[in-house]
């Protein structure tokens, strides 16, 4: 097994045509040829891959539910306000719906009893039925105050059962105020305007093969101190032989992919869509992955964006994921702005081509491993030559000046004579 596990092989349908020897379809007419042939690319048309399993959806969404927890549903009412505040909008208005209406209900009930044994204008004037008590009910707990129903002094019990339904009524508005404000003023919300491109891609920057992704924010208020974390999880086995179905792996990001000091430096100031670099050197989990294996490596890559919300301090994450399939080798994002892009004192950002690439034909289509390693024969072997050829121009250098040496020697051989004092002979150097 690799480093990543294979993902299961898709089923595809397919058709078969029989041709008989003479020529012949395996159709019995051409009716019937032209209702299969339309059966036939309804078949092609529709298949289509399997939905891809991942932990977390491209807008953000988890994956995950815990199964057969024990006592799952009194850990939720436990704490009801965060369930109610993790619920559907239509399970907030139907408790909405529920807690007016019940304790109006019941209170018109309370009411009519205290009419019926008390008698109908002893305690209440103008309840002499349930429904009227009901409406009582309503126009003392919202303080209508038609002016037609009222308490009478001489009832404790009603004065008692008025203070009572006034502080319910005022704990009930004030839950439900609680609830829907905290409802709407969530920091999800916030990052339904965080963009990340719909695909990663994966080429050369400045020499380095670099796995990319780009973010973005289209609202005017910032995300303060906007850092970015990506986990990897994939499969492992360990030296014991145990296998990790979802191993997660921190992979350090950043945008200045030149920082030799503090490549992990992932603060971004989000004013503009931003490239986010992983290095894939030595150390990097796709240092011996090919072009050919991303789509048949079971992994997924969970990139996550958290700040706090200029306007409201409060905290806001943002995430999404990318698996095999949606890794582009060679590509690279087209720009968003450039200097081009002034207009009315201020740059416009296009984000229409945000999620565009471009084919970098430039890009091997290697491994990062092999792509080095071929770098560093290349740079050695440019090396040995250049010390090959300066070798030869030394040589080559130190022939000439022994043939001129040579040349010179040769010359004074013949013309250099010593004459000797007092008649000596004359010595030749010949």
């Amino acid at each position: 097994m690799g480093l990543f596990g294979d993902l299961e092989d898709n089923v595809e349908l397919k058709e078969i045509k029989i041709q008989h020897s003479d020529g012949t379809n395996n159709y019995r007419d051409n009716q019937n040829n032209a209702v299969c042939k339309k059966g036939r690319m309804k078949r092609v048309f529709s298949t289509k891959r399997g939905k891809t399993r991942r932990l977390v959806g491209k807008h953000g969404r988890l994956k995950v539910v815990a199964s057969h927890v024990p006592q799952k549903h009194g850990m939720y009412i436990s704490d009801l306000f965060t369930t109610l505040i993790d619920s559907k909008w239509r399970w907030i208005s139907f408790v909405y719906i529920l807690m007016y209406s019940g304790s109006w209900v019941l209170f018109g009930l309370l009411w009519w009893l205290i009419t019926h044994f008390r008698g109908d204008k002893f305690c209440v004037d103008n309840v002499d039925s349930f429904i009227s008590a009901f409406l009582f009910s309503l126009e003392t707990q919202t303080t209508i105050g038609y002016g037609g129903r009222q308490i009478t002094p001489e009832c404790p019990e009603a004065v008692l059962l008025l203070n009572v339904q006034s502080l319910i009524g005022f704990i009930i508005g004030a839950f439900m105020l609680g609830l829907v404000f905290a409802k709407l003023s969530r920091p999800r919300n916030r990052a339904e305007t965080i963009l990340f491109s719909r695909n990663a891609v994966v080429a050369l920057r400045d020499g380095k093969m670099c796995l990319m992704f780009r973010v973005g924010d289209v609202r005017k208020s910032q995300i303060l101190e906007a850092h970015v974390r990506v986990q990897l999880f994939r499969k492992r086995i360990t030296r014991e032989g145990l296998q990790l179905p979802f191993y997660q792996q921190n992979l350090p990001v950043g945008v200045d992919w030149l920082c030799e000091e503090n490549p992990v430096d992932s603060i971004l100031f989000l004013i503009m869509p931003l490239t986010i670099v992983h290095v894939i050197d030595e150390n990097s989990p796709f240092y011996e992955m090919h072009p050919q294996e991303l789509s048949s490596c079971d992994f997924e890559i969970v990139v996550i964006l958290e700040g706090s919300i200029e306007s409201t301090s409060m905290l806001v994450q943002a995430r999404t994921s990318y698996v095999g399939d949606e890794i582009l080798w060679g590509h690279e994002f087209v720009c968003t702005t450039d200097e081009s892009k002034w207009k009315s004192g201020r740059y416009r950002v296009d984000f229409s081509v945000f999620d565009d690439t471009r084919v970098v034909p430039e890009t091997p289509q290697v491994s990062a491993k092999d792509y080095y390693e071929g770098k560093m024969f290349r740079a050695m072997s440019e090396a040995s030559l250049l010390t090959a050829e300066m070798q030869e121009n030394a040589d080559q250098d130190s022939e000439a000046n022994g043939s001129l040496a040579d040349r010179a020697f040769e010359r004074s051989r013949d013309t250099f004579v010593v004459d000797l004092d007092n008649g000596s002979d004359a010595v030749d150097f010949i």
